[in-house]
């Protein structure tokens, strides 16, 4: 009976709390950092540092990372308050555990705030087990920087002592919340108690304790392994909420799941809790301050508010019973409806959807000659290379900064010439194959009589960025591939020479991050297409690239699942390693959407005019 109280009133309060941070804190944290961003320049890539090192925007960023933990600190201290008064059979009004909260918040001060925000916003999020916010649901690393990293044994064993670091911090500090809650100590005093109460637990309770954080842990396993597409955050719940309802097949779905997997985190909270506030009676006693409740004073103010707010409610419905004012609401919601009507329409996407080969296909090693045939026999519409430029000049394809992933040196391409690279054979460990690099124009030979396109990706270094774009252009041009071909850089300005030289191509932005919001302001750059990575995907932006007809392309996607909800968001094309995957999810897709029209039939990417 006691857990089931303090699981309704938990409810209650995570209702009210995800309620105000999806209407309020959020869109309000969202507002500052985007006009900041807005007015000091969108930056990509590795240029996101940037904006952030002059005196504004350091302080913009520590205020908004110190209100992100401040804000998850208070809906802990609240879901922890009302645990442990349903725990005793004691009781309190909602709205005094709430003012009693606000009194908490002096823990987070000095450097316990610094380090408190470090742990709050970042560690507990990155972990995912056990406690949970609204405001930061979850962290996750992109699975694009761990999958260069797994593909050689230092790199694999990075990972996993990324992952072991972490979970193993998250114990020892496992009971640092409710320690700075009910005793009221900062963030060290309560790090140190967290050590004394695993001593303090024994090794039943130290069991019990372990088991329901692996259980829970072996649950969010099972959830994401049964739900593999990317879940809903708080940024899709904007002002396009409607929109996304109506006419994305894909946040209908995401919906549901979202508000299952919400339902579910309040109640893996309240048994988290539950255990943890047992364990820390062990090592001793664990208080809860509350205000006192409201004085005769105050509730005769209340009174006197209840009874204004009363009157002025009963005058409001007494206007409204009269005819004039009904015809007036109703023609006020009718213009309303048609507005709303009106800025929902949904325009066509610009093509059929793509199916992209990543460096070829990951049947073969990689940028190589045989990836890339690969691509083509296993049904890809494009393949996207990597192309650096050589000592001597000559465009080849290769992804790396050096040579030790693919061949154990540790020169460049742009530190040897071509006659040089051509003799150093490329291995791929997992697939135990090799083959030996290619140059671009062998490519672009092996591919006149096939119908499948390239997307080159321009990998300049050392500042030879337009050296390499006239390089390309000029190969391009001589086997006529430019209606086949599609160009993007992570380094924007090495486009410019070809936009110049060639603007009846496809030339776009390629993107892994963005500082703020990648479609507040990506617009302003003069580009055909995006190319994002996919923890950059979001409603918003799909439905502004369509708004805009501006295709969008979604690297590297893996599982089909993502392939599927990336397609049904809207997205014109998917660039994955796995080529058979990713053509029949394709295929799939628009086997099941043969009413989808597009701007767009023909073959290929639309010819610009």
């Amino acid at each position: 009976m006691r857990f089931r109280n303090a699981l309704w009133e938990v409810i209650r309060f995570e209702a009210v709390w995800k309620l105000a941070v999806l209407c309020l804190f959020h869109p309000l944290f969202r507002g500052l950092f985007q006009t900041y961003v807005s007015a000091s320049g969108l930056s990509f890539n590795g240029g996101i540092l940037w904006s952030f090192l002059d005196l504004k925007g350091a302080l913009l960023f520590l205020l908004l990372f110190l209100g992100t933990a401040l804000l998850i600190f208070y809906e802990y201290s609240t879901a922890v308050t009302l645990t442990v008064l349903c725990r005793r059979g004691e009781s309190a009004p909602l709205r005094q555990v709430m003012q009693g909260s606000l009194w908490n918040l002096g823990v987070m001060k000095g450097w316990s705030l610094a380090a408190g925000s470090l742990y709050y916003v970042l560690l507990l999020p990155l972990v995912g087990v056990g406690y949970v916010n609204s405001m930061v649901p979850r962290i996750s690393i992109p699975w694009f920087i761990f999958d260069e990293m797994i593909k050689t044994a230092p790199g694999t064993a990075g990972v996993l002592a990324v992952y072991l670091g972490c979970f193993g911090l998250w114990l020892a500090l496992l009971f640092v919340p409710l320690c700075m809650i009910l005793r009221r100590r900062t963030f060290f005093q309560a790090a140190r108690e967290s050590l004394r109460c695993w001593r303090a637990l024994g090794w039943r309770r130290g069991l019990l304790t372990l088991a329901v954080s692996g259980a829970m842990l072996q649950i969010n396993s099972e959830l994401a392994r049964y739900w593999r597409r990317s879940l809903l955050d708080n940024g899709d719940f904007d002002s396009r909420f409607l929109q996304y309802l109506l006419y994305s097949e894909a946040f209908r779905k995401d919906l549901i799941w979202w508000l299952l997997l919400t339902a579910l985190s309040v109640l893996f909270l309240v048994c988290f809790l539950w255990v943890l506030v047992g364990g820390l009676e062990r090592s001793g006693p664990a208080g809860v301050s509350l205000p006192p409740p409201w004085g005769p004073d105050a509730q005769a103010l209340l009174s006197i508010l209840e009874r204004r707010l009363s009157r002025w409610g009963q005058a409001w419905k007494r206007r409204f019973q009269t005819w004039r004012w009904r015809a007036a609401a109703g023609a006020a919601c009718l213009a309303l409806t048609a507005g709303l009507l009106l800025s929902l329409s949904q325009p066509l996407l610009v093509h059929h959807p793509l199916a992209i080969g990543h460096r070829g296909s990951s049947y073969a090693v990689e940028n190589t000659l045989s990836a890339v045939l690969d691509a083509r026999d296993r049904g890809m519409d494009c393949a996207e290379i990597d192309v650096q430029l050589t000592a001597d000049g000559v465009p080849v394809l290769f992804h790396d900064g050096n040579l030790l992933r693919l061949a154990d040196r540790w020169e460049s391409v742009g530190d040897l010439t071509w006659e040089q690279l051509r003799d150093i054979p490329l291995r791929d460990g997992q697939l135990d194959l090799t083959a030996p690099p290619a140059c671009l124009e062998e490519v672009l030979c092996a591919l006149q009589d096939s119908s499948m396109g390239l997307l080159i990706e321009l990998k300049p270094s050392g500042g030879n960025g337009t050296a390499l774009a006239n390089a390309v252009v000029d190969l391009v041009e001589r086997y006529r591939f430019g209606r086949r071909a599609m160009f993007m850089s992570l380094d924007y300005p090495s486009l410019l020479p070809i936009m110049e030289r060639r603007p009846d191509w496809w030339v776009g932005c390629c993107a892994y991050s963005a500082a703020g919001d990648i479609d507040d302001a990506v617009w302003r750059y003069q580009v055909d297409f995006l190319a994002v990575e996919e923890s950059l995907v979001t409603n918003r932006l799909a439905s502004q690239a369509r708004e805009l007809n501006l295709p969008l392309y979604v690297w590297s996607v893996y599982d089909r699942e993502k392939m599927q909800q990336y397609l049904e968001m809207g997205v014109t094309g998917l660039i994955s390693d796995y080529p058979d995957i990713l053509r029949g999810a394709v295929d799939a897709y628009e086997a099941g959407h043969t009413e989808t029209e597009y701007l767009w039939e023909g073959e290929g990417f639309p010819i610009k005019q």
